[in-house]
């Protein structure tokens, strides 16, 4: 290969290579936001289908999120902690200490807007040591 080739092959590289690197640079940050909430409620018992839970009780608030991310959780807009989303769920334990109104934000990223639960009655729970009753 004479020098002149080897020159052409030599210029085609960085620019194949310049226009590689101006995509990864112009191309977005992937998007990075929890996709679902639930809260786990199955010790529940009393008010069945009012979706109610009980003050003393435990819960699983579970976001689903990219595998592997950080999930921080606020509870009525204070934070509540950040837990590793192993295999794409990140749960936080929850135990409502006083009946009232409750929120739940679960947010991946900054610059996610997060899922919220939407306002959440708690009330009276008597905890069975393996079930929750709710009475009030």
């Amino acid at each position: 290969m004479g020098a002149r080739s080897k020159g052409r092959v030599a210029a085609a590289s960085i620019a194949f290579a310049s226009v590689a690197a101006a995509g990864a640079v112009m191309a977005g940050p992937a998007s990075a936001a929890v996709s679902d909430i639930q809260i786990d409620n199955s010790a529940l018992f009393g008010s069945v289908g009012e979706q109610r839970y009980g003050a003393g009780c435990g819960y699983g608030v579970i976001a689903t999120a990219d595998p592997d991310s950080q999930v921080s959780f606020t509870i009525n807009g204070n934070n509540a902690g950040t837990f590793k989303a192993e295999g794409g769920k990140a749960t936080l334990p929850w135990f409502p200490v006083a009946p009232g109104k409750y929120t739940i934000v679960a947010k991946q990223g900054a610059e996610d807007p997060g899922k919220s639960t939407g306002e959440i009655t708690v009330g009276v729970g008597v905890y069975t040591g393996s079930s929750c009753l709710v009475i009030g």
